[in-house]
């Protein structure tokens, strides 16, 4: 049996698995946790595995592609 071919977005995010991310929903809500693979219902849902580990939810995957592109960024550029 093949794998599943990946889109374009998830072949930019694959790189990013097992990394830590913390994003601010909105004010005062954030999500801090692992950034763990790709929703299987979903391709453009990534699961971000909690600091708390029974928890998991998704995002959508370009907002963890735009987050980890934003970081690699900042280093490239000494920090803001």
């Amino acid at each position: 049996m093949s794998e599943p071919q990946l889109t374009g977005l998830q072949k930019r995010a694959s790189k990013y698995i097992d990394k830590a991310i913390s994003y601010q929903l909105r004010p005062g809500e954030m999500i801090e946790g692992h950034f763990i693979g790709f929703d299987k219902t979903n391709i453009d849902r990534a699961v971000i595995q909690m600091s708390n580990a029974a928890d998991r939810t998704t995002l959508p995957l370009m907002t963890v592609v735009n987050y980890f592109e934003g970081v690699e960024d900042e280093e490239e550029n000494g920090g803001v």
